[in-house]
C-alpha cells in the first residue's frame, strides 16, 4: 500500500486530504458553472478514497465561515459563486426537456449498421445544458467498418439538424479501441457520467477496460449503476425492427467491396480533414477511431483547471 508524503508530516490529518480533494472537485465543476451537491462532491472527489461520512465532515469544514468553499441550498461552490445554484436549476430544466429527444435519436443512431453502443456524453450527461447546447454522443462500432458507419451516422445527423435537432456524434471508436488512451481527469469524468442509450453490454466492457478512471475518481459510481434512464431506453418493437434491418445491411457490407469502400472512405476523409484544419486540437483519426475535437476543448479545460488550482493554492493531483 502506498503512503503519501503528506501523511508523514507532523500534524497530518486524513481529513486534510479529503478537504483538498473536495476543493479540487468543486473547482473542476466550477469551470462548467456547475455547483455540486454533497453526494456529488463525494462521488467526484479527486484522487482520494473516502466514505460519505468523512466527505460530509470535510465539506462542513470547507464551507465554514471564511473557508475555501461556499454553500447554498445543499450545493457547494467556490466562494462568491453561490449564484450558480440558480443557473444549475435552470439548466436542469433545459436538460429535462432535451432528454426525450436525445434518447429517441440515440435509438435511431443505434439502428445504424455496425453500431454497437450509443451513449450521451458532454453537458447533457451532466444535466447542465443551455438552450444552444448540442446533444453529444459517443458511438462504438464494429471493427473494420467504423468509417462506413460514420458516413451513415452523418446522414442521420444531417437529417436531424434539418429539423432543428442539434446532434453531435463527434467521437466514434471500434470495439478494438475501448481502452481509451486519454487518461486524465477530463476523460475520467466523461466516462463515469456518460449515459448509455443502446449497447449496455458494450458499455460495461468500456467501463471495465477503463478502470483507471477510479485512480482519478475513486468514489465514482461503477458500471453496474447504469443511470435510471435505462428504463426509458429499453428497446421496443421499433428498435428491434431497426436492429434487424441494420444487421441485414451489414451482411451486404461485409464483402470485399465493403472493405474497399471502408478503406477509401477513411483515407479520403482523413486527408480532407487534415487539409481543412491546421490545428487539430484533440482530434484523432485512424482505423479504429474518429475523434473530431478540433477546438481542443479537453486541452483547454485541463489548462484552466491547472490554473485554477494554482490560484486556489489547492494541491494538484
Amino acid at each position: 500500500m502506498s503512503v503519501s508524503v503528506a501523511s508523514l508530516l507532523p500534524g497530518y490529518s486524513e481529513h486534510e486530504d479529503i478537504e483538498q480533494a473536495a476543493i479540487r472537485a468543486v473547482a473542476y465543476a466550477d469551470i462548467f458553472d456547475y455547483p455540486l451537491s454533497g453526494v456529488e462532491v463525494h462521488h467526484y472527489l479527486h484522487g482520494v478514497p473516502s466514505t460519505p461520512e468523512a466527505t460530509a465532515v470535510a465539506l462542513r469544514q470547507c464551507a465554514a465561515l471564511g473557508g475555501p468553499l461556499g454553500e447554498r441550498d445543499g450545493f457547494y461552490t467556490l466562494p462568491g459563486r453561490e449564484g450558480l445554484v440558480e443557473l444549475r436549476r435552470d439548466r436542469l430544466t433545459s436538460a429535462q426537456r432535451r432528454w426525450p429527444t436525445a434518447i429517441r435519436w440515440g435509438r435511431v443512431l443505434g439502428g445504424v449498421p455496425f453500431v454497437r453502443m450509443v451513449a450521451v456524453t458532454g453537458s447533457l450527461a451532466w444535466d447542465n445544458v443551455d438552450k444552444a447546447a448540442d446533444i453529444d454522443y459517443l458511438i462504438v462500432t464494429e471493427p473494420g467498418r467504423l468509417w462506413l458507419c460514420r458516413w451513415m451516422v452523418t446522414l442521420v445527423t444531417r437529417a436531424a439538424r434539418a429539423i432543428g435537432i442539434p446532434l453531435c456524434p463527434n467521437y466514434l471508436i471500434s470495439t478494438r479501441a475501448l481502452s481509451l488512451s486519454d487518461r486524465n481527469i477530463y476523460t475520467a469524468h466523461e466516462l463515469v457520467r456518460m449515459t448509455p442509450i443502446v449497447g449496455f453490454g458494450t458499455y460495461r466492457r468500456l467501463r471495465k477496460l477503463n478502470a483507471w478512471c477510479y485512480d482519478f475518481l475513486p468514489n465514482a459510481p461503477g458500471p453496474s449503476l447504469v443511470p435510471s434512464r435505462r428504463k426509458e431506453t429499453m428497446r421496443g418493437w421499433w428498435d428491434r425492427v431497426l436492429t434487424r434491418l441494420a444487421r441485414l445491411s451489414e451482411d451486404a457490407f461485409r464483402s470485399e467491396a465493403g472493405a474497399l469502400l471502408e478503406c477509401w472512405e477513411m483515407r479520403y476523409r482523413i486527408r480532407k480533414r487534415l487539409r481543412q484544419s491546421i490545428d487539430q486540437g484533440d482530434s484523432a483519426y485512424g482505423v479504429d477511431r474518429f475523434k473530431c475535437h478540433t477546438a481542443g476543448y479537453q486541452r483547454r479545460i485541463l489548462t484552466i483547471f491547472a490554473q485554477r488550482l494554482r490560484s486556489l493554492g489547492a494541491r494538484a493531483r
